[in-house]
């Protein structure tokens, strides 16, 4: 597990520069939770077993919360962690939710644009009728490009994880 806190730490300390160099397109804030109330969240066995960790060191009151949660929880709808809006496991949470916000390059080339953009939050300004006009991060930051150093990576949607 150290290897992988060793890479969240590097990467939230590039992503911090990246959040702050498109900070005039971002309006993400604490209880602004709609990419965590309806979505996909793919994570890999890395970011899993980190999210466990995490889990682990709740109080035993938000822990019923989350595990309720999951009960409830469907494919594409609220993440088990969001409770009052907030991320009860925010430190622990997996890459796709630490990159969210932002626009990148994914490998095929085309810039990948929050889907709140379309809600008129993040990049709604430069968002057009599937067209950005304002630069994007010139990096893929899918889950997949940047745990590729990572051995044996298997994704899944949290969703799968918990329904094997």
């Amino acid at each position: 597990m150290l290897n992988y806190r060793e890479f969240i730490k590097k990467l939230d300390s590039g992503l911090s520069l990246y959040f702050d160099e498109q900070k005039s397109f971002i309006c993400c804030k604490k209880y602004c939770s709609s990419c965590c109330e309806k979505g996909d969240y793919p994570l890999s066995n890395y970011e899993l077993d980190f999210l466990t960790e995490g889990y682990s060191a709740l109080d035993n009151l938000t822990k019923i919360q989350v595990q309720e949660n999951f009960k409830k929880m469907e494919k594409g709808g609220q993440c088990p962690f969001l409770i009052n809006k907030v991320c009860c496991v925010y430190e622990y949470r997996p890459i796709i939710c630490r990159v969210h916000g932002l626009a990148y390059i994914c490998s095929n080339g085309i810039a990948k644009v929050p889907y709140c953009a379309n809600e008129g939050k993040n990049y709604s300004n430069e968002y057009k009728s599937g067209v950005l006009n304002c630069e994007p991060v010139k990096e893929n930051l899918d889950t997949a490009a940047l745990l590729k150093d990572f051995p044996d990576v298997v994704i899944k949607n949290l969703y799968d994880w918990i329904n094997i």
